[in-house]
């Protein structure tokens, strides 16, 4: 569980550039150019629960934007295989190959991921998968796709 919360603030500090607050077991507070306690979340927390390890990074996206296109990482492909079987209900079909290429993230209350998965030789689709934050302990959700994709299609918010 540590890891997993630990890849989870490592991205949210890639996402948003700068960490507000972080609490090991639940809660992580994100912001862009604020002062520390401009969080109304946060400064209700008592000090006690919330570690303080402001840090400012370069920010390489902003809440709400969509990040730069990159290639898919093993913790991507395992969104992709979770939400395979969402997806194959929803198409009525069934897939041999279902291997993530590239991805985008999407800072929201949590991280909509757009990733490109190849399902065949030549055959794409996009898909839009939402992940709440960790202290919600759901998996991901397929939120939308796009099928009839090339691998030359940009991989764009829709």
């Amino acid at each position: 569980m540590a890891n997993h919360v630990d890849q989870r603030l490592n991205l949210a500090l890639e996402l948003s550039g700068m960490l507000r607050s972080y609490d090991s077991m639940t809660h992580v507070c994100v912001y862009i150019d604020k002062m520390p306690g401009d969080c109304l979340d946060c400064a209700e927390l008592p000090s006690s629960e919330s570690h303080s390890i402001s840090k400012k990074l370069p920010a390489t996206m902003m809440t709400g934007g969509l990040s730069d296109t990159k290639p898919a990482t093993p913790e991507v492909q395992h969104i992709v295989n979770q939400v395979k079987p969402q997806f194959e209900s929803r198409v009525n079909g069934t897939y041999g190959m279902f291997q993530a290429i590239v991805y985008r993230t999407q800072l929201v209350a949590g991280i909509n991921y757009f990733i490109k998965v190849q399902v065949s030789d030549t055959d794409y689709v996009h898909l839009r998968v939402f992940q709440s934050l960790p202290h919600e302990n759901q998996g991901p959700s397929l939120v939308s796709f796009e099928t009839g994709k090339t691998r030359d299609d940009p991989l764009t918010y829709f």
